[in-house]
């Protein structure tokens, strides 16, 4: 394929011609390719929230230490090169297809024990198609987001990472995880390895239990932050600022770390402190604290309480948790606020709305069907909302939603899910 468009749409097309695929299959794929990057130290992250943004933030720290950092993500939010980024940069065209051509010809030759050709699942081929990548732009490190839980993931080939990470865990994907917080925790803890040091946050007496279990099996030191670990915070309409402390020996240079980062997203805290812990565990003494500090208080992790356009804002909170720490930041922001909702019917996104509505931060809910055969029709959602205190107003385009909400004096916030972002993006990137 001689374009970045055909190869995307091929991408797009695995799930219709693939059979299921079990981790081993992901690892004999890797094993066909000559098992690229497998030397590479690796920084592996997991969670139901946060983990895109933690991964960010490691990434943006090992860089400002002069580490050829090598970045894999999902999902993306308008073109699949986000996925990919290596020193801050976004994978080229050309890379993109050079690298896709490899691994579709690789893949094509692996035949199963019954001789029935296999292929990628769709995460599979682009975890591929990265790991090839970052082979060839010879990588000091690499961190490695989980698609999906993370015992399954095929980001959990690699028994030897440097550091694993697990960020927020809620209810989520609780078809293919299960369906109580416990069952989630237990596909999350599958990237803690033997001996490897796991940073995690205070999800609970539940879950923390679980984690810890799991960890001492592996003889993996745990280390928790929490949220007494998170000091003097302060907060305003661009940015968070807090004094990271902990108890831990091994963190003696991270003590009393002034952090400021240009975002008014309070959950950040969480995740670029872990982020913190991370990256200080893998550079040990290298790590400085003014490097660290420098990283952070620059950029931002696109999608999560992002402001695209003068007013309008998207964050990716798509379930539970997230669209309560999504709520927990719009409250400290002041002005009249207008959101527009959109989500995937396999959501709980009639318990999202309720908290919208309850949360009594905005004049006026605007439905919205994303662009997706996932998406839950607006007349179901609307239905929903049939005796919220808010004003409601639907429509089955997103662009026609927008239209309407610039009619109100106010601040826009689109979430529900990251395909409406994405869509919300692009709209406005075309539009300048």
């Amino acid at each position: 394929m001689n374009n970045i468009e055909d190869c995307e749409e091929y991408l797009l097309n695995i799930p219709k011609f693939k059979k299921k695929t079990l981790l081993s299959d992901t690892l004999k794929f890797y094993e066909l390719l000559g098992s690229p990057g497998a030397n590479i130290p690796k920084i592996h992250v997991a969670g139901t929230n946060g983990k895109g943004s933690t991964c960010y933030y490691i990434s943006r720290i090992l860089e400002a230490h002069g580490l050829k950092t090598g970045l894999f993500t999902s999902p993306h939010l308008v073109s699949m090169k986000e996925r990919f980024v290596f020193g801050g940069e976004m994978i080229t065209d050309e890379e993109f297809v050079s690298v896709f051509e490899k691994v579709k010809k690789q893949c094509e030759l692996f035949d199963d024990d019954e001789k029935i050709t296999m292929h990628p699942s769709f995460f599979e081929f682009l975890f591929l198609m990265f790991m090839e990548w970052m082979d060839l732009k010879k990588a000091d490190v690499l961190v490695l987001e989980t698609g999906l839980g993370g015992m399954l993931d095929a980001t959990n080939i690699f028994d030897n990472p440097s550091v694993t990470v697990i960020t927020s865990v809620g209810l989520d994907h609780t078809k293919e995880l299960g369906s109580t917080i416990e069952s989630i925790a237990g596909q999350k803890a599958g990237i803690i390895k033997e001996n490897v040091p796991l940073v995690t946050w205070d999800n609970g007496d539940a879950v923390n239990s679980l984690l810890k279990e799991k960890a001492e099996e592996k003889h993996a030191k745990v280390f928790m932050l929490e949220e007494e670990n998170i000091q003097n915070f302060a907060c305003d309409e661009k940015h968070i600022a807090f004094s990271l402390n902990n108890r831990y020996d091994e963190f003696k240079l991270v003590r009393n770390l002034s952090v400021s980062l240009p975002t008014p997203a309070l959950y950040q805290r969480i995740n670029s402190s872990l982020a913190v812990m991370a990256a200080a565990l893998f550079l040990k003494d290298a790590f400085d604290g003014e490097k660290t500090l420098s990283a952070l208080s620059e950029g931002y992790f696109h999608g999560r309480f992002e402001e695209i356009a003068r007013g309008f804002f998207v964050d990716g909170a798509h379930n539970e948790d997230a669209m309560h720490k999504l709520l927990e930041s719009v409250k400290t922001l002041k002005g009249k606020k207008v959101i527009i909702f959109g989500a995937c019917k396999d959501k709980d996104y009639e318990k999202m709305l309720c908290m919208i509505d309850e949360s009594e931060d905005f004049d006026t809910i605007i439905l919205t069907k994303i662009d997706s055969e996932r998406a839950v029709d607006v007349k179901t959602m609307r239905e929903c909302t049939k005796d919220f205190k808010s004003d409601v107003v639907a429509t089955d385009s997103l662009r026609e939603a927008i239209d309407i909400s610039k009619t109100f004096d106010s601040a826009v916030y689109i979430a529900g899910s990251l395909y409406l972002v994405g869509e919300a993006v692009s709209i406005f990137k075309n539009k300048q």
